[in-house]
């Protein structure tokens, strides 16, 4: 028994070492190592198991099955349905993720029901499992070099065969020798590959490889340089070379070659190279020293590579960049532009303008600050981005104080790129809870004169070049916020300056209209008294009763005038289509007593049809002739009343041959009370004219004169025309 016990042990031994021969032809035998291996999974069956299955651990880290083996091809198809549909268990300790991970064999002697059942996901699984008739497991690593990257499974099944620790040995032996023919296989791909890439990158980059003496003369023939340059071998030997550099880097080329070789240092510089067709060619030289075992230079080896595409090519980029940062620039300064002329107070247009920035540039925080001339602050108006808002910083600073402070204080733009080493920040926590590394200021300047400061943070280094582009939007920012200020600004006065006005009219209505009846009673009574004793007194009395007289008539002629002045804004009549001849006619027919006793002659031009308040425009035409009327010189009156179109509006004229006025009374005469003679030459108020400007400007118009003292003077007036609608387009 025990000579059958030994032959049967020489015969396994014998069938191993014939396994392990046949395995190492097979493995020789190509470099396709996934081929290779399928074929030794094939090879295993049926003399080591009934199963044979191999798993390659990729670069992505991910197993994968590369090979399955059955005498059953039926058999080997559904394995790999099944390892679709059941993918290995991380997490099994028998498994081959296990294997791989710690490069040690696993032996499973028997399979009982019970491990089947616990390594099952469900019904369908275990149930195969029990079809399949699993006795044995054996798992080993592919491992070569210290790195494990597969492993051999043999599973045997209807032979009913049980692995033993031999067994595992043998295929410990055999996935050795295959571990180290995929990893041959591997080194000689990558070689082939290394080299295909080096030649592939000399021809794609137009590499020119030459080599030198020790003192640095080109001593053999280099196929390359000749391509490159043109230059035959005889012409470049030695330092022949230098003649197709540039003569402008020929001399720095010389001595930094001299330079390296003196102190036996790798070499490398950027020259121009004449090309075989005149061309100049931008290259990178490099050269390295290859040193024999003494440490003493052997010789150079060194390539020249052409770069001019390369520069060409960054040259293009940067002038591309160059050109999107100036359309960004341009877009976010027509943004911020957009948001400045919005009618809204001045903090929210801080605010809009912090959030315009943060949407163009990639940034985490932008703020803008204003400063407060009397109070000497900085004030924080807009706060945007994702660091905001900042419990940890103010709203009010005092120039000097933090980053911004300091921006304000210098009036100059700053940049720090180290952040939180910034004695000036004021919350290096905050600065770090929000990776911020980075500051920009820029102070917001008008005429010098300091109107707030743009600030922004960032989480990478900013460049010097974001510095500039944020200092042209700061300008930008700084005039917008300066014009809305001085807008808002003249808005209230306006809205005081008319809220005045309409207290000033209101007062004026009704102290002239509650002045009318006491001065009325006034009136009556020194009428009264001057028919009962004028004449009974002395000759004071009735002189002093005519002065009262006369005053009180004045009085109520002033009171008069200007309750009319004060109706122009208040108590005028709606606009409608009237012919401004017809309202002419009315003021004449109101002057004609005036006319008659004047003998004075009137012309009227033809004049045109106006969107007006009748009553407002025949007292402009009564006070306008009237006055030419009252200001006559020697010579009968002659006034002539004509008007001309211009453009979108009239312009009336009122042209008299009076007394004329002086050119620095011209804008006096339209103000209010305002008169050039006294009332013994000329009776009034001096409130006409200031009626007639009144009225003018009520109906979107403007007045003046020309005037030559002694020739008479011209009142010209602008009223809107009437639109008519375009006849543009039509057809007869």
């Amino acid at each position: 028994m025990n000579q059958t016990l030994k032959l049967d042990g020489q015969t396994r031994t014998a069938d191993s070492l014939q396994l392990l021969a046949e395995a190492g032809v097979l493995l020789g035998s190509s470099l396709d190592y996934e081929a290779t291996l399928a074929a030794l999974t094939r090879l295993a069956v049926p003399r080591l198991a009934d199963w044979c299955s191999l798993d390659i651990l990729g670069e992505d880290g991910v197993v994968r099955l590369l090979a399955v083996a059955h005498v059953d091809p039926a058999k080997v198809k559904w394995a790999h349905e099944l390892r679709r549909r059941y993918p290995p268990d991380p997490k099994d300790p028998h498994g081959i993720h296990e294997v791989i991970r710690t490069g040690h064999s696993s032996l499973l002697a028997d399979i009982p029901d019970e491990l089947l059942v616990a390594g099952s996901r469900d019904a369908e699984q275990l149930r195969i499992a029990r079809e399949l008739g699993l006795r044995s497991a054996l798992t080993v690593p592919l491992t070569a070099r210290g790195r494990t990257f597969g492993a051999l499974s043999l599973v045997t099944a209807e032979s009913g065969r049980r692995f033993t620790p031999a067994d595992m040995a043998l295929a410990e032996q055999l996935a050795g020798r295959a571990a180290l023919a995929v990893d041959n296989a591997r080194l000689y791909t990558n070689a082939v590959r290394a080299e295909e890439r080096f030649r592939s990158l000399i021809h794609a980059t137009a590499q020119a490889v030459w080599v030198t003496l020790p003192d640095g003369e080109v001593f053999e023939d280099s196929p390359t340089w000749r391509a490159f340059t043109g230059q035959p071998r005889e012409e470049y030997h030695g330092y022949g070379w230098l003649a197709v550099v540039h003569p402008e880097d020929q001399e720095r080329v010389r001595r930094g070659w001299q330079a390296a070789r003196a102190i036996r240092q790798p070499y490398e510089v950027e020259m121009r190279v004449c090309r075989p067709d005149g061309s100049w060619a931008v290259t990178l030289s490099r050269a390295v020293p290859m040193l024999d075992a003494q440490g003493q230079v052997r010789e150079w080896i060194g390539t020249t590579t052409d770069i001019t595409a390369q520069r060409r090519a960054e040259e293009t980029s940067r002038r591309l960049e160059s050109e999107q940062r100036a359309r960004q620039l341009e877009a976010l300064r027509a943004e911020v532009s957009e948001v400045l002329s919005r009618e809204d107070t001045p903090s929210r247009l801080m605010q809009a303008c912090a959030e315009v920035m943060v949407r163009n540039l990639p940034l985490p925080l932008v703020q803008l600050w204003t400063f407060n001339r009397e109070a000497q602050l900085l004030l924080l108006e807009g706060n945007a981005g994702p660091a905001a808002p900042l419990s940890a910083v103010p709203s009010r600073l005092e120039l000097g104080q933090t980053l911004v402070g300091s921006v304000g204080q210098s009036r100059q733009p700053q940049r720090v790129n180290d952040l939180p080493a910034d004695p000036r920040l004021r919350s290096r926590v905050w600065a770090e809870s929000n990776g911020l590394v980075s500051f920009l200021g820029a102070p917001l300047l008008v005429r010098g004169q300091l109107v707030g400061v743009l600030a922004v943070f960032g989480q990478l280094p900013l460049e010097e070049e974001t510095l500039a582009t944020l200092s042209t939007v700061a300008d930008a920012v700084a005039q917008g916020l300066e014009r809305r200020r001085a807008e808002v600004s003249l808005q209230e006065h306006a809205r005081e300056l008319a809220r005045s006005n309409e207290e000033l009219q209101q007062f004026a209505y009704v102290a002239s209209h509650d002045l009318q009846e006491p001065l009325r009673m006034v009136a009556s009574y020194t009428q009264l008294l001057a028919r009962r004793y004028k004449g009974k007194l002395d000759a004071d009395a009735d002189e002093f009763i005519t002065y009262a007289v006369d005053g009180v008539n004045r009085m109520q002629q002033l009171i008069q005038d200007l309750l009319a002045y004060s109706r122009v804004g208040t108590r005028g009549h709606e606009f409608k289509p009237i012919d401004s001849g017809q309202a002419l006619g009315k003021a004449l027919a109101n002057l004609k007593a005036l006319v008659d006793e004047t003998g004075a002659t009137i012309i009227q031009g033809k004049l045109p049809q106006v969107m007006v308040d009748e009553t407002q425009l025949t007292q402009l035409f009564q006070n306008l002739v009237g006055n030419a009327l009252k200001f006559r010189g020697q010579r009968p009156p002659r006034v002539l009343v004509e008007a001309e179109r211009q453009d979108n509006e009239w312009r009336f004229t009122v042209e008299d041959n009076g007394i004329g006025i002086e050119p620095q009374y011209y804008e006096r005469i339209f103000v209010i009370f305002q008169r050039l003679h006294g009332k013994e030459e000329y009776p009034g108020t001096g409130i006409g004219l200031a009626i007639c400007k009144k009225i003018v400007e009520r109906h979107g118009g403007r007045i003046g004169l020309d005037s030559q003292p002694g020739q008479g003077t011209t009142f010209w007036f602008t009223l809107p025309a009437i639109p008519t609608p375009s006849t543009s387009g039509t057809t007869p």
